[in-house]
C-alpha cells in the first residue's frame, strides 16, 4: 500500500529478491474497511504501507486493516527517516519501519519479519527434528548409515516428511549411495537462504521418493555464514518432520558450524585401533567446546562378528559413554545391492540393525522403547 513511485520501485526490486511473492496491490489512500476486506480475504502474512497517505491516523488504520488479529504483520514505509514518523508508526503498532533508500535495510528487516512468522507458526506445528551423523575417521560408513536411516525412517512413519542433507564439504558422497543425480550443490541453498520459499525449493534438492529429499553438499572452501546456516535450518524445519544430515568425517570448521542445531548426534566408529583413538578424539574436543555429551550416540559399525559383552564394556568405560547400537559388517549385502536404484535391505543383518535403531527414533513410544530419554539405548545388548 504505497503511493510514491520512488517507493514502490525500490520495493519491488528488492523483495523479488528473496522471492516475495504479491498477493496485492491498493492505494494507501483508500477507504480503510476497503483495504480491510482485502486483507481478510487475501490473508497476507504481511502489508508494507506507506502511513503517511493513510487516512485518518495510524493507529486507526492499523487496527481497522487487522481487524483486532495478530496478522498481517506492518511494515511502515516512509520517504525519509523523520523521527516523528518513526515514532507515530511504531506506537501505532508497525513491527517494522522502513525508509528510502530501501536497501540493504529491507533484508534484515524481512529477516526478522520471517522469524516472528516463525515463532507463530511453531504454535500450531511441531518443527522438524535435526540429527547429525559424523563419522570419526574415513572409512567407519557414516555416510552409509546415514542414508539407510533416512529411508529406514520413512519405512516406519510413511507420513514423515524426511530431508537427508549431505553437509559433508570434504568429500559429498550421498547421492552414490542412493543412486541418484546431485542436481544440484547444497551451498546453493545457503547463498539463495533469503529467497527461499515453498515454490523454489524444488531448485535445491533431488528427491529420493515422494517423501524424501536430498540436499546435495558442495566442495567449498569453507562454511556459510552463521545466519545463513541458522536462517536455512529455520526453513526446513518447518517443512520436514526429520533433517538427516551427514556431517562427515571427524571435525572440521564447516561440520563445527552445523553442530549447534543438532539435537541427536550420531558417532559412527569402528572396531580398529585407529578408528577408537579418533573417536576419543573427536569426543575430547566436543566435550571441550561445550557440546552436550548427552546428546551422543555412539554406533559401532563395520564389525566382522558380534563382540561379547565385554568388549562392549571396555569400549564403554573407554569413553565413558554407552554404546547405542551395534551394526554388523554386512559386507556382501552392501556390495550386491543394485547399481541403477537403491533398495533398502530391510531383510539382511545391517537392515534390521538399522530399522530398529529408525524405529526408536520415530516411534519413542513405541512396543519396543520404555518412553525414557534413554530408551533409545536400552537394545543395544540385544544387538550386540
Amino acid at each position: 500500500m504505497i503511493d510514491t513511485p520512488d517507493l514502490i520501485g525500490e520495493l519491488t526490486g528488492a523483495l523479488a529478491e528473496i522471492g516475495a511473492k504479491w498477493e496485492f496491490q491498493v492505494s494507501a489512500s483508500a477507504p480503510p474497511y476497503e483495504i480491510a476486506a482485502l486483507v481478510e480475504r487475501q490473508k497476507p502474512d504481511v502489508v508494507l504501507v506507506e502511513l503517511a497517505s493513510v487516512s485518518g491516523s495510524a493507529l486507526e488504520w492499523i487496527n481497522i486493516v487487522r481487524s483486532g488479529s495478530e496478522l498481517p504483520l506492518v511494515i511502515a514505509v516512509h520517504i525519509d527517516t523523520e523521527p516523528a514518523g518513526m515514532i507515530s508508526a511504531m506506537r501505532a503498532g508497525a513491527s517494522e519501519f522502513l525508509s528510502s533508500p530501501v536497501r540493504p535495510a529491507v533484508f534484515e528487516t524481512m529477516d526478522r519479519i520471517a522469524t516472528q512468522l516463525e515463532a507463530r507458526q511453531t504454535t500450531s506445528g511441531e518443527p522438524g527434528k535435526f540429527l547429525g551423523v559424523l563419522g570419526a575417521k574415513g572409512g567407519c560408513g557414516a555416510t552409509t548409515f546415514a542414508c539407510h536411516l533416512a529411508v529406514a525412517m520413512q519405512m516406519i512413519c510413511p507420513e514423515a516428511r524426511i530431508l537427508l542433507a549431505d553437509l559433508d564439504h570434504q568429500a559429498p558422497s550421498a547421492h552414490r549411495v542412493l543412486r541418484v543425480a546431485a542436481i544440484t550443490e547444497g551451498i546453493d541453498a545457503f547463498h539463495s537462504v533469503r529467497r527461499l520459499n515453498s515454490a523454489c525449493w524444488q531448485e535445491f534438492v533431488s528427491p529420493i521418493n515422494s517423501r524424501i529429499d536430498m540436499l546435495s553438499a558442495s566442495l567449498a572452501s569453507g562454511p556459510p555464514e552463521t545466519w545463513r546456516i541458522d536462517n536455512l535450518f529455520r526453513f526446513v524445519r518447518r517443512h520436514y518432520g526429520w533433517i538427516v544430515a551427514d556431517l562427515g568425517r571427524h571435525l572440521n570448521p564447516s561440520n563445527w558450524s552445523f553442530l549447534p542445531s543438532v539435537e541427536e548426534l550420531f558417532l559412527v566408529t569402528a572396531p580398529d585401533v585407529l578408528a577408537l583413538y579418533q573417536t576419543r578424539s573427536v569426543l575430547q574436543t566436543l566435550t571441550s567446546r561445550g557440546f552436550d555429551k548427552a546428546k551422543v550416540r555412539l554406533i559401532l559399525n563395520r564389525n566382522q562378528n558380534a563382540p561379547q559383552d565385554f568388549w562392549i564394556e571396555s569400549i564403554e568405560q573407554m569413553f565413558d559413554l554407552k554404546v547405542a547400537a551395534v551394526l554388523p559388517y554386512d559386507k556382501d549385502t552392501l556390495a550386491g545391492m543394485s547399481r541403477e536404484r537403491f533398495d533398502f535391505p530391510a531383510a539382511s543383518g545391517y537392515g534390521r540393525a538399522v530399522s530398529k535403531i529408525a524405529r526408536r527414533i520415530v516411534k519413542p513410544n513405541g512396543p519396543d522403547s520404555s518412553g525414557s530419554p534413554s530408551s533409545f539405548l536400552s537394545f543395544r545388548r540385544k544387538a550386540a
